[in-house]
């Protein structure tokens, strides 16, 4: 017994003499946690709440400032009640979007004194522009952008509105970039704006484009090319031997066609201007007007947009301008396709001239001209159709508000041919005879047949569709909650292209895509012009067939110098038989040779 006592005793030992890893983490545990008589708080949830915050912040270096966390975790601990201000952790991004949105509440600045009565001053119309109303809707047809972009977008018109000599504006969309993206507002300037532009287009641009300029660089050619050939006439007369006198610098002969005049301000595709912002807090832009090349050039390429305004435009056929151009030019496009409103909305006539079935008639009305009507008036009148109407996949309750594009890139069609001269201006100046004679001159002159578009108000149905592809479609944003439901239009032309009508008797364009027309196949650059001819044809430079040996021969013999003739009229008489005869001896001899 006495020996077993000691084997259990040695065995007690042995097990003590184990470490218990789990107690000693228990004992530690409860020693961290063990309160404070003072303050009741304990140092393992103060290490917890330093070490949350650090990695939190995961600031460099930490251990060199330690103990400045653990400070102001117990100053965060103890703060008074009274004291609502924390400091809160905010991420670069956040704190610089709410830096640039500060700006935008703070109070529009006070204009100069004017003498004009406040009732006549023209004030943009802001009250169609709530923003959030408008996200309301947008989200019922699946669409929208963030709130603080559409909260940006009105305080930063109001701000546009009282800076800027805007009549009116509206939100027009969001085009997407890679880098970058566009925000586009629509606006109409006030029409003493729209007069000085002008006036300063007519002397700045006009004479520019009217003038002949010799090309860049034409110049400085050719006197590089006149000072060779004298250093190679100097080094001729020095006895040393030089190439012959370099050849006269190809001249074009092609003379491109007259470039159509840019629309004026206020008229045709310029009639709106328009600003862009790169994002919430960006400043706005004003795109400039947009030339016939550019949208006839924009027609013919393919190019996605970077959101820098002035990235340059590298494609064939050459872009002329940078993206600012070629995102005015799209947007010209864009608004032309997209831009609709439902049957009845607008009239040609004012709301005291309308009558029952005046909507119908009205129509295809034309001005006394010839030419279709460019502008419309609300009408007051409007009772909207039905739903069912609205989303029918006839498209014959929608009609275009914005003028069609004319091939030539214009809205107004210009007449390239000799009847664009004036003729009031030279009746001034000619009699009645030189009148006439003009007149039979033009009558001579082959008649270039004018380009025509649709007009106004043309309903959804006469358009085009793309092979297989509807132009349009129209859907109802619920199917059960009729009374409630709202009805929705989508280009299928243009992706991105929305018309969204309200129960309050209105309705909004937007878009928002990346500023491409859709495209059946694959896009295919255009093909390069054929190479023109740098010289003219001539034997300097004309292929021909190299001449075998007797040709070489029979050439040498025929360009031997003539013998002389001798005095005296027999001899000479005499001696031409035999040298005849001598020559044709030796003729037959080289034959033979050659044989």
């Amino acid at each position: 017994m006495i020996y077993g006592y000691q084997v259990d005793q040695n065995v007690d030992e042995a097990v003590e003499e184990v470490p218990r890893t789990e107690k000693e983490f228990f004992n530690a545990k409860t020693f961290l946690q063990t309160a404070s008589g003072n303050t009741g708080d304990n140092l393992y949830d103060h290490l917890t709440e330093v070490l949350n915050k650090i990695l939190a912040e995961r600031p460099e270096n930490v251990i060199d400032f330690f103990e400045e966390y653990s400070r102001k975790v117990k100053e965060q601990r103890y703060r008074p009640l009274t004291d609502h201000l924390e400091d809160i952790y905010i991420t670069p991004g956040s704190f610089q979007l709410a830096s640039e949105m500060v700006q935008a509440f703070k109070p529009l600045a006070d204009k100069p004194p004017s003498t004009v009565d406040p009732e006549d001053l023209e004030l943009a119309d802001m009250s169609k522009n709530n923003m959030l109303e408008m996200l309301y809707y947008l989200e019922q047809a699946g669409l929208g952008l963030p709130r603080q972009e559409m909260v940006f977008l009105m305080l930063s018109m109001r701000r546009l509105t009282n800076e800027r000599p805007i009549a009116s504006l509206k939100f027009w969309g969001k085009i997407f970039g890679s880098f970058h993206n566009y925000l586009i507002i629509e606006t109409e300037l006030k029409e003493e704006e729209y007069i000085r532009r002008n006036e300063k287009y007519a002397e700045d641009v006009l004479p520019q484009e009217t003038g002949d300029e010799a090309p860049p660089g034409a110049v400085d050619l050719e006197k590089a090319l006149e000072t060779i050939s004298q250093g190679q006439e100097v080094m001729a007369g020095e006895g040393t031997k030089v190439p012959r006198k370099l050849p006269p610098e190809p001249r074009i002969l092609y003379e491109e066609p007259k470039e159509p005049p840019t629309e004026m301000s206020g008229i045709g595709v310029n009639k709106k201007v328009y600003f862009v912002s790169t994002g919430v807090g960006s400043p706005w832009v004003e795109l400039p007007d947009v030339t016939p090349k550019q949208i006839r050039v924009a027609k013919q390429i393919y190019k996605s947009f970077t959101g820098n305004l002035d990235a340059p435009i590298r494609t064939y056929p050459e872009f002329p301008g940078s993206e600012r151009e070629y995102l005015r030019a799209q947007i010209a496009r864009i608004s032309s396709g997209t831009h609709i409103a439902p049957l009845g909305y607008y009239t040609f006539g004012g709301a005291e001239e309308l009558g029952e079935g005046a909507e119908e008639e009205e129509l295809g009305e034309e001005q006394p001209g010839g030419e279709s009507k460019t502008s419309f008036s609300l009408n007051t009148r409007y009772e909207p159709p039905a739903l069912k109407d609205l989303t029918d996949s006839s498209m014959s309750f929608w009609v275009h508000t914005a003028p069609y594009i004319l091939p030539q890139g214009r809205v107004s069609w210009w007449n390239p041919g000799p009847e664009t001269a004036d003729v009031e201006e030279l009746g001034e100046e000619l009699g009645e005879e030189e009148e006439e004679d003009e007149e039979d001159d033009k009558d001579k002159a082959p008649r270039v047949e004018p380009e025509r578009g649709p007009p106004l108000l043309t309903p959804l149905s006469e358009d085009a569709s793309l092979e297989t592809i509807n132009p349009w479609t129209a859907r109802a944003t619920s199917k059960v909650l009729n009374m409630y439901s709202i009805a929705v239009v989508r280009s299928n032309l243009w992706p991105g292209g929305y018309a969204i009508t309200t129960p309050t008797r209105h309705f909004y364009n937007v878009y928002l895509g990346f500023g491409l027309k859709y495209m059946q196949h694959n896009f295919s650059p255009m093909p390069l012009p054929p190479v023109q001819q740098e010289y003219a044809v001539g034997p300097e430079i004309l292929e021909v067939m190299d001449p075998t040996g007797q040709e070489e021969e029979k050439w040498r013999i025929d360009h031997l110098p003539k013998p002389k003739e001798v005095p005296g009229e027999g001899a000479g008489e005499e001696a031409e038989p035999e040298q005849e005869e001598a020559e044709e001896e030796e003729e037959e001899e080289e034959e033979e040779e050659d044989d």
